[in-house]
């Protein structure tokens, strides 16, 4: 009441003086702000004493803390302030009858990257480009299209100092429907036990050569327009497993002048893979009870900077399914190899793998080999390259048949407008065999042989 009462004069007594001195009303001001500063530190005092006791031992808790926490989940504490949360906690739902306390999580980070391509082929672009995920009658289709490339979300949160989290979601167009539809790509956390030792859980990408776990969905980051044929993803027709649904462990010898590291991965495998079945790692239920595995070292010298080299083997079982004449059980195993040399202004990468497939009952397995060569050097804003690509499949395997014959070479420029946007012009050249098309887009005997040669633009950005 008194300091209401000091106010009131000090007001009423600048508003007299301001009347009787208009002139010069200087020295007034400074001496009401400095009767505004005492007031205002008095006013903090009282506050100050007025508030309960920070003394965790003396502390009483509002009306309702003392009931147990799991029990009052989702409700006010009684006294507490409409709207206030919970120190540590972040709240969902918040305005409703009843909100969901979850623990705060750090910031979460989302970066994007998309892109949007035109094509011209001397062939049906339905038939040359069709998978076991989109078959696509050869009678939709054309020489030529504008394309949209995938839309992807890259997420990441470091939960804490020994965990984090990453996905991928991409929002990609369906060429045999036209229509657009959302893919989990990636969705794993990561243990960092110590700064030699991780361990990763979720859906990953596969630890196959260098290309799968250097460039991922987003094709902003890679020179070329496209991925190698051979680790094009499973859903466009390439036969790797790039996706492991499982647990991945890596292990660097930080002290080794070879800087060596070595990794494992147990997975669910991939799913069924026939003429007929969809290409799909098994995000929920594996078709059988055993599991992929796959095991690697790579290299990375102290004295050479940008050079890896690395070998990796790959196994795990199949039973594909609607196929006359398959059997029903097959033993995969791949052997990989990738030597790159990275620099700023320089790229070579080279990949070579061999899947062998063998039925139950056979002890001949059935091959298909794959790999790329790609060379690249900036000059300027410019990146010239050349890529000479190979995948050979065994027409005879249910398992990798349909993924077609591809060997050729590829060539072009990345011209990086600026930080963000790149404009990539390629020409690709290939001897192509693969199965004929029914009037559903299922493939059929007998096996066509083109020469296909196409030109491509795109513009890759990230946001």
């Amino acid at each position: 009441m008194v300091l209401l009462s000091c106010v009131a004069l000090l007001c009423f007594k600048s508003v007299c003086t301001e009347a009787q001195a208009p002139t010069d009303n200087s020295s007034e001001i400074q001496a009401l702000r400095s009767e505004l500063r005492k007031i205002e530190a008095r006013l903090d005092e009282l506050e100050t004493a007025q508030k309960p006791s920070a003394n965790p031992a003396t502390a009483q808790p509002p009306v309702g803390e003392g009931i147990g926490h799991e029990g009052m989940r989702g409700m006010e504490p009684a006294g507490a302030p409409v709207g206030q949360e919970p120190m540590g906690k972040d709240s969902m739902d918040r305005g409703a009858a009843i909100t969901v306390d979850i623990p705060h999580v750090p910031e979460m980070k989302i970066r994007g990257f998309g892109d949007v391509r035109a094509y011209l082929a001397n062939q049906n672009l339905a038939v040359i480009t069709n998978s076991p995920a989109s078959p696509t009658p050869a009678s939709q289709g054309g020489n030529s299209t504008f394309a949209l490339g995938i839309m992807d979300l890259f997420i990441t949160s470091q939960i804490s100092r020994k965990f984090s989290y990453l996905t991928e979601m991409g929002f990609e167009a369906d060429p045999a429907s036209n229509g657009i539809g959302v893919d989990l790509e990636r969705a794993q956390v990561t243990y960092l036990a110590n700064r030699n030792l991780s361990i990763t859980m979720g859906r990953s990408h596969a630890m196959l050569g260098y290309y799968n776990t250097a460039f991922h969905h987003g094709t902003w980051f890679q020179t070329t327009i496209d991925r190698p044929r051979f680790v094009e993803f499973e859903d466009s027709g390439g036969p790797l497993p790039i996706h492991n649904v499982g647990v991945t462990a890596m292990k660097k010898f930080s002290n080794d002048k070879l800087g060596l590291h070595v990794f494992g991965e147990v997975g669910n495998g991939k799913q069924t893979y026939s003429l007929f079945a969809g290409a799909t790692p098994a995000n929920v239920l594996a078709d059988h009870t055993g599991k992929s595995t796959n095991i690697g070292a790579y290299v990375r010298p102290q004295r050479f900077t940008g050079f890896q080299a690395g070998f990796n083997w790959y196994q795990a079982a199949l039973v594909p399914t609607q196929v006359a004449g398959a059997a029903p059980y097959y033993h995969q195993n791949i052997y990989y190899a990738h030597v790159v040399y990275i620099r700023p202004s320089f790229e070579f990468m080279a990949e070579d793998g061999e899947i062998g497939d063998t039925a139950r009952g056979s002890t001949k397995p059935q091959y298909t080999s794959g790999g790329f060569a790609q060379v690249s050097k900036v000059f300027g804003s410019y990146r010239p390259f050349v890529r000479y690509s190979w995948m050979n499949p065994n027409f005879g395997d249910p398992n990798n048949a349909w993924v077609g014959r591809w060997v050729g070479p590829e060539s072009g420029v990345r011209w990086d407008i600026n930080t963000f946007i790149a404009l990539k012009a390629e020409f690709d050249h290939y001897d192509w065999r693969n199965f004929s098309d029914d009037p559903t887009g299922n493939q059929v005997l007998p096996i066509l042989h083109k020469t296909v040669n196409g030109a491509g633009l795109q513009l890759a950005y990230t946001f």
